[in-house]
């Protein structure tokens, strides 16, 4: 048994090292490239991603202006917890105020799959069940939004309900702003959780008073604000487990149980959560390797089990709802395919490909998994015959995905009804985009360059007892960044990962403070 502990130590720590080497690499090129470039579109009708040299002095000098605003506010932290509570009302309320002020004079409109997903909740909510059909239906070429539809069709119910004339987006954007106040709560109670102490929680609740990107996104009627308001919720339940276990063992077998709940409905709402899931699954695992409790394995085994079968399982109960089949939808070698495709938006991006070959073979997922299989091959043959082209190829996909730092929230929410008023319309063609745009790149540079700052002191302190757990969130961060790669491009994809590493920015940004502050073994770290 001894030797078998040694063994599992010896993996543990080889895990710990490569997630420290890979992720600090990551976070290196991403603070380089984003200080450099950005990628973003400077119109709403064709939305290309299009490449800008970022004015490099300006920015440094507008982190330099952010940094001057938060350091006295982290000095001002170890004063007790009255700073962290009027910081943590002040974001949430206006979190709250600019949802809602976008909601009112916004006025944006559920568009392209948001606006198939809102409608097709709709006439379930309203008892029309022939929407879902074999071939007739949104949910045959993309079955995975099964989950997101019956989330909406319930709160759709709910507000049918009530004596209202508004139409039910505006109850769906409503509770955007409730999920997106959850956020900013559960990733606070998870940065106190962790190393850093009170400076760590000062810092995150400053980053969250400038998350504009979150606070346009809550008009977005889809899946993205829902899936990460429980993400980040069933995260913070499994590191309180670890951190701040309860004396009562009904109390910690209720947190887990909640976290598990919590990170199925995420992978329910979203499917690209799995990502994240899969991430959280492989540091339990990493983490039994270290303590030999064979609770977690059960843990990480019922988490993958639950999101294995959540979205069948709500798919079967409307199929018999319906009396009626969905087919299996368009193959995930089609998603491939077209990431290795050029489109007028971005290089990788969406351009039909997924759709149309879905289509024009009848919909059947076995025909057009061979066709994209053969298309697969042909952009693999380009590449070959021009490595340069794949260099450029690979690069600008990257690029146009990590150093957007709008994340396309202004192209997921400009369809809008007409009452827009002047200044939300200059947001997203007028004379504040600009200055959007690069405000959204200087608070991405601060992420990444504080996420950078983080690692690099965590990799310092020379643990005597390391565990994988702090580093969840970054193993996710990675994981997000080798799918994406092979994925369908678009930056709108990378926001969840960017939200993650709102955390790890707060710590790093305590410890640059630190690093400036007088003291006698002057030092990054505490």
């Amino acid at each position: 048994m001894n030797i078998l502990h040694k063994i599992g130590n010896g993996v543990y720590k080889a895990g710990l090292a490569a997630v420290r080497g890979l992720t600090l690499i990551l976070l290196g090129v991403l603070t380089l490239c984003s200080l450099f470039w950005g990628y973003y579109a400077e119109e709403m009708v064709t939305q290309a991603s299009i490449p800008h040299r970022e004015p490099v002095l300006l920015h440094l000098a507008c982190m330099a202006l952010l940094l001057l605003l938060l350091f006295p506010l982290l000095r001002l932290s170890r004063s007790g917890n009255r700073l962290k509570s009027l910081l943590l009302a002040l974001a949430l309320g206006l979190t709250c105020f600019w949802g809602l002020f976008l909601i009112l004079f916004g006025r944006s409109l559920p568009t392209a799959d948001s606006a198939s997903v809102y409608a097709i909740a709709q006439s379930l909510a309203s008892g029309q069940t022939g929407v879902i059909h074999p071939t007739g239906s949104y949910l045959s070429y993309y079955p995975q939004q099964i989950g997101l539809v019956a989330f909406y069709e319930g709160i759709i119910r709910l507000w049918n309900l009530l004596p209202v004339s508004y139409a039910a987006y505006h109850i769906l954007q409503c509770v955007n702003v409730a999920l997106a106040c959850a956020i900013v709560y559960f990733q606070y109670r998870t940065v106190c959780l962790l190393p850093g102490g009170d400076e760590a929680a000062v810092a995150y609740l400053f980053l969250s008073l400038l998350n504009a990107p979150l606070v346009v996104y809550t008009s977005f009627v889809y899946g993205e604000i829902p899936s990460f308001a429980f993400l980040s919720g069933g995260i913070y339940l499994l590191l309180r487990f670890f951190y701040r276990p309860s004396p009562h063992r009904k109390s910690r077998l209720a947190v887990m149980a909640c976290s598990l709940l919590m990170l199925t409905a995420a992978a329910a709402l979203r499917k690209n959560s799995l990502i994240v899931i899969i991430a959280i699954v492989l540091v339990i695992l990493w983490e039994w390797l270290r303590t030999h409790r064979h609770r977690l394995l059960l843990w990480a085994g019922g988490l993958a089990l639950c999101c294995a079968v959540v979205l069948p399982a709500i798919q079967k109960v409307y199929e018999f709802r319906a009396g009626n089949t969905l087919s299996t939808g368009v193959p995930a070698l089609s998603y491939i395919a077209m990431g290795m495709q050029e489109s007028d938006r971005g290089r990788g991006w969406y351009n039909g490909f997924n759709f149309y070959t879905y289509e024009a073979s009848n919909m059947d997922s076995a025909v057009t998994a061979q066709k994209s299989k053969a298309a697969i091959r042909a952009s693999l043959e380009a590449f070959r015959a021009d490595p340069g082209y794949a260099l450029d190829f690979y690069a600008d996909k990257f690029l146009s995905q990590w150093t957007d730092g709008s994340y396309f929230c202004r192209q997921a929410t400009q369809n809008h009804t007409d009452g827009r008023i002047r200044i939300v319309k200059s947001l997203y063609e007028g004379e504040l985009s600009p200055a959007f745009n690069h405000f959204c790149n200087v608070y991405q540079l601060l992420v990444y360059g504080g996420a950078l700052i983080c690692l690099a002191g965590m990799r310092r302190r020379g643990e005597e007892h390391p565990s994988l757990l702090p580093y969840v969130g970054l193993v996710a961060v990675l994981g997000g960044f080798l799918f994406h790669m092979v994925w369908e491009a678009n930056s709108r994809y990378i926001f969840p990962y960017f939200l993650l590493l709102l955390p790890y920015a707060a710590r790093g940004l305590g410890m640059a403070r630190k690093a400036f502050r007088p003291r006698k073994n002057t030092g990054l770290l505490p």
